[in-house]
């Protein structure tokens, strides 16, 4: 089975520009080359006018590899509606053979780790780094950029088969089954989740009135105190006491002279708020500024309040999970379609699995495991 895998083995990568650090989901970003290897050819360099030829190269592979491959499958199959049924990830292995200590292997040190040579660092310190794009890239200069990349990646993959087929065989099973996962995650990022923003803008709004009645309750409990709900330091202070310092801008007489002759003269005076403690602070919260205390939710559930205090950090507690809700889901995905340049009403998150320990998928940029019932509800099903 292993030797027919390795029949004809295709190492791919590709070049775009850099908006969102190439990202394949960004509407305005391009793939400016395909460079690919077979076996021990010489590594061929495609500019956009050549893609077409990837299609037989591709059809007539027994393995497609890759360094981080699952954005170069994005890649092709956005430019040339191509998908690969068998891969080899490089940064996949790397990681399994590291024990899992590794996260996100790059490949500049994967060759070095193996003594393959470098990555050719003239386009990103020469170009990228001062802000030119891969499109005005000199194409002597990207091709060669390219053929480096996949002359390092096949000699990298061919330490790693020597690896799997002796010392950790006992590994080899479990990087193919992850290379099959990656396929399939791959093409659930680049299905991508339907998000309806307006419907997640208009629950937002429904929020605001909660937020300020809420913070309405609070401004009152202080009376007069000039708190900032915002200031960790001044919530410590609101519960566990302390004073809060704040500058007070004051008239001290008239400008006699100059440009400001008549206008009223101020200066800034410290104004002090001591406030008493509510609220017993628990064990191990102390942070490292003296005298004052952690604030998170789980602190705030564990330690001791009066009658005035518990009913304070109810408020704290719900005032903190709206502005959440709103600023990271119902208002901050909207804003993540946007800066990313994707599709209105789209969302396509990271599924990664070169991060926990434990061998999970983990999701990023956004984290869609973590979605509240009151954003998942604006994930629009398709089936």
């Amino acid at each position: 089975m292993l030797t027919r895998m390795l029949k004809n083995i295709v190492v791919l990568d590709v070049e775009t520009s850099t908006r969102n650090k190439g990202n394949p989901f960004t509407e305005d970003n391009e793939l400016i080359t395909i460079q690919y290897k077979i076996n021990d050819l010489p590594p061929v360099v495609l500019f956009k006018h050549q893609f077409n030829k990837l299609f037989t190269v591709l059809e007539e592979a027994t393995i497609v590899v890759g360094f981080n491959l699952k954005f170069d499958l994005h890649w092709i199959r956005k430019e040339l509606g191509i998908t690969v049924p068998c891969v080899w990830d490089c940064q996949l292995a790397e990681y399994l053979l590291s024990r899992q200590e590794w996260k996100y292997p790059n490949l500049e040190q994967t060759c070095v780790n193996y003594g393959v040579g470098h990555k050719l660092d003239i386009v990103k310190t020469e170009y990228w780094d001062k802000g030119i794009d891969t499109c005005d890239i000199p194409q002597d200069i990207l091709a060669e950029y390219g053929a480096q990349d996949v002359e390092v990646t096949y000699a990298i993959m061919q330490k790693q088969l020597e690896l799997f087929s002796t010392t950790e065989q006992s590994k080899f099973k479990l990087f193919r089954l992850h290379c099959n996962d990656l396929l399939v995650l791959e093409e659930m990022e680049y299905n991508g989740i339907v998000y309806d923003e307006q419907g997640s803008l208009a629950q937002s709004d429904s929020y605001t009135k909660t937020l300020e009645n809420l913070e309405g309750k609070i401004y009152e409990f202080v009376d007069s105190v000039p708190i900032n709900l915002n200031s960790r330091d001044h919530i410590s202070v609101l519960l566990y006491g302390g004073t809060i310092t704040v500058d007070e801008r004051l008239p001290i007489g008239n400008f006699k002279t100059g440009a400001k002759a008549g206008q009223v003269k101020y200066k800034l005076f410290k104004k002090e708020f001591i406030l008493p403690r509510l609220v017993e602070p628990s064990k191990g919260s102390e942070l490292k500024k003296e005298g004052y205390y952690s604030t998170d939710e789980d602190s705030l559930m564990s330690c001791k309040p009066n009658a005035a205090g518990k009913k304070l950090i109810a408020w704290l507690l719900e005032r903190s999970k709206i502005n959440k809700l709103k600023s990271t889901y119902l208002e901050g995905l909207p804003k993540t379609i946007a800066a990313m340049g994707w599709k209105p009403n789209m969302l396509y998150s990271n599924l990664n699995q070169c991060v926990a320990v434990t061998g999970r998928i983990t999701s990023t940029k956004p984290n869609q495991q973590n979605f509240p019932k009151e954003c998942k509800k604006f994930c629009v099903s398709r089936y």
